[in-house]
C-alpha cells in the first residue's frame, strides 16, 4: 500500500512537470511569433500588449513623455480667484500618466524646462496647457512650425484633436493657435525624430468646470488621443511598405 501511494505521489509530480514545461514552451513559441509579428525586439520593447503582462524589466512598452506646462518655472495664466495655471496643467499632466500606464505606455512626467528635454528621443512628447482666465470656451493643438517628420507630427495632432473633442465636448479653435504654440520651445531642444504637439487643453475662465471641476475627462482626452497615435504607429510599422 505504501508502495502505491509513493507510486502515485511520484506520477502526480511527473504530471505536474509536464504540465509546467507545456507551459514555458508556449509561452515561449507565443513570445517567438510576437518577435516576428512585431518586427523583432525593439518593436516588441515597445508593444502596449506585452508590457501589460510582461515585467517592466522585460518589456519597457511605449516611451512617452509629457511636459507639465509650466511646472518647476512660473504659475503661468493666474486668475482672480487665485486659480493657477501650473496646478491645473499639473493634475491633468498626472492623471494622464496614471491611464498611460495603465494601458502598457512608460510615461514621464517632465517640468517646463526641464534638462531631460535636450536630445529627448521618445515615441510622443505631449505638453499639456490651458488658456487664460478670459470668458471664452476651447481648445487648441498644434506642432512644430518646422518639422523633418510633418506627417508624425500631422498624426499626433489630429489623434489629439478627435479624441480631446470627443472626451470633453469641446470646440477646436484653430484660429486662435499662435506662435508660442508653433515654436514652442520643447520642440527645439527633443530630437528631431521625436513627434510632439502642445495642447491648450482650455479657457480657466470659461472652461473652469471641466478644467478644474473634471480633470479626468481632460485627461482621458489625451491620453485617448496619445494612445491613437501609439496605435496607427505601431500600425504602420508592421505594414510592410510597397515597393
Amino acid at each position: 500500500m505504501k508502495v502505491d501511494m509513493e507510486t502515485h505521489r511520484l506520477q502526480r509530480l511527473n504530471t505536474c512537470f509536464l504540465r509546467l514545461l507545456l507551459i514555458v514552451a508556449a509561452a515561449l513559441a507565443v513570445l517567438v511569433a510576437l518577435w516576428f509579428y512585431q518586427g523583432g525586439w525593439d518593436r516588441m520593447q515597445r508593444s502596449r500588449l506585452l508590457a501589460r503582462i510582461l515585467p517592466e524589466q522585460v518589456i519597457a512598452g511605449p516611451q512617452v513623455a509629457i511636459i507639465s506646462g509650466h511646472r518647476g518655472f512660473d504659475s503661468g495664466a493666474v486668475c482672480d480667484d487665485g486659480a493657477m495655471e501650473a496646478l491645473v496643467n499639473e493634475e491633468i499632466a498626472n492623471r494622464v500618466a496614471d491611464l498611460l500606464k495603465k494601458e502598457g505606455v512608460s510615461v514621464e512626467v517632465l517640468d517646463e524646462y526641464d534638462p531631460r528635454l535636450e536630445g529627448l528621443k521618445v515615441q510622443a512628447l505631449v505638453s499639456i496647457h490651458a488658456d487664460s482666465c478670459i470668458d471664452q470656451s476651447g481648445f487648441k493643438v498644434a506642432s512644430a512650425e518646422q518639422t523633418v517628420i510633418s506627417q508624425q507630427d500631422a498624426l499626433l495632432v489630429s489623434c489629439l484633436k478627435e479624441r480631446y473633442a470627443q472626451a470633453t465636448g469641446l470646440s477646436f479653435r484653430a484660429s486662435a493657435i499662435t506662435k508660442d504654440m508653433t515654436q514652442y520651445h520643447a520642440f527645439q531642444r527633443v530630437a528631431d525624430d521625436t513627434p510632439g504637439a502642445i495642447i491648450e487643453t482650455g479657457y480657466l475662465g470659461g472652461d473652469r468646470a471641466l478644467l478644474v471641476e473634471d480633470p479626468d475627462r481632460a485627461a482621458q482626452g489625451i491620453a485617448a488621443g496619445i494612445l491613437c497615435f501609439l496605435d496607427a504607429q505601431a500600425e504602420m510599422a508592421r505594414t510592410p511598405t510597397p515597393e
